[in-house]
């Protein structure tokens, strides 16, 4: 894939997670897609997760449990590309169901093979989540 390629289907995986769509979703993921989350994360987010069900269901049911519908949004600050990486620094805002704003920062690595993603390591200030979800 070309740099412009890689880039959209980055964009197009910020897209479906904010819409919350597992059938947008399916497409951008290798079947034995990997999500690397900082152990530090809440249970039971922190760690790798294995397998495109998997992580398409956990994803989607941390938005679906944690915010207001359609409130979710990634504000991407810098984007980098680099042989099969797409790395984005993003600040990902969204509303809780009690009305709080939820701001974080978030880098991703989207590792790519073949047209599709095949591992994501997303950075996030795990502390910063972990306090205003609970």
């Amino acid at each position: 894939m070309n740099p412009e390629e890689m880039n959209a289907l980055a964009e197009s995986y910020f897209e479906a997670v904010c819409e919350g769509d597992a059938s947008k979703l399916r497409p951008l993921f290798s079947e034995d897609v990997l999500w690397r989350i900082p152990k530090g994360a809440i249970p039971p987010y922190g760690g790798t997760h294995k397998g495109v069900d998997k992580i398409i269901g956990m994803m989607l049911g941390a938005v679906g449990d944690s915010f207001k519908e359609g409130s979710q949004r990634f504000d991407v600050r810098t984007t980098l590309i680099a042989d099969n990486i797409v790395c984005k620094e993003t600040e990902m805002s969204a509303v809780a169901p009690d009305g709080r704003s939820y701001q974080n920062d978030y880098t991703f690595f989207f590792v790519i093979r073949e047209g599709v993603i095949c591992e994501i390591r997303e950075h996030v200030d795990t502390r910063y989540a972990a306090d205003f979800f609970s």
